[in-house]
């Protein structure tokens, strides 16, 4: 049987290590406007606007929950919801925006703010299976597609989508296998790869910039 749902949550499981952007672990303090350092860079970081980041090792825990990066300087990000606090050894990082649309809401309803990036999944399970070797017990072959549509914050550039896209293409390269079931197998594709679909407008206001994964799962026919 071709078990979607568990390929689903393997390429979701992926999809959730992402890492698009880190300080490592540095001396950080922050600020009335955002976060600051006195030595390193930001931009070296890879840190950009319209980024999702979050905090750790901070005292304050609204200086260490998701906020949307303004602007970036060497030594200052500039983020809405900072609390004054003294430098110390954190951690800032840009992974999966946290805000997420799992498909169909699950499993809790996660509602957008307009200020605030944020990811939409979609599962395409291709068409039917097919049996690709002989016997009542030959492998069967599908061909799903695993999108992840990414919705940036308006006028704040291209740049934080295109870093978003390329950390997701980097984290599906062609051929990589993921751990399924023992008996089954799935591996994106690289007859038909990974790829990034032009940048969209979205009605409610976002820039939407879809990635594309597609894969092929075989499992034993079962009947």
């Amino acid at each position: 049987m071709i078990a979607h749902r568990t390929y689903q949550l393997a390429m979701r499981a992926r999809a959730l290590t992402l890492s698009v952007a880190t300080t490592g672990s540095v001396q950080l303090s922050a600020t009335a406007t955002g976060y600051a350092r006195t030595t390193g860079s930001f931009l070296t970081d890879g840190f950009l606007p319209g980024m999702d980041l979050v905090g750790t090792s901070f005292t304050n825990a609204v200086n260490n929950a998701a906020k949307t990066i303004k602007t970036v300087s060497a030594l200052a990000l500039a983020c809405d919801g900072c609390t004054v606090e003294s430098a110390g050894t954190r951690t800032l990082t840009v992974g999966l925006p946290t805000i997420r649309e799992w498909e169909n809401s699950e499993p809790t309803p996660t509602a957008p703010v307009p200020t605030r990036p944020y990811v939409r999944e979609q599962y395409l399970p291709g068409a039917p299976a097919r049996q690709i070797t002989l016997g009542p017990l030959g492998q069967l072959e599908a061909l799903p597609v695993y999108e992840l549509q990414l919705f940036l914050v308006p006028k704040l550039g291209i740049l934080a989508a295109r870093a978003y896209a390329d950390g997701l293409l980097a984290l599906f390269p062609p051929r990589l296998a993921l751990s399924v079931p023992a008996g089954d197998s799935l591996q994106v594709r690289s007859d038909s790869g990974p790829s990034v679909r032009q940048l969209l407008q979205d009605p409610r206001g976002w820039a939407v910039l879809p990635v594309t994964i597609p894969f092929r799962v075989r499992t034993p026919n079962s009947l």
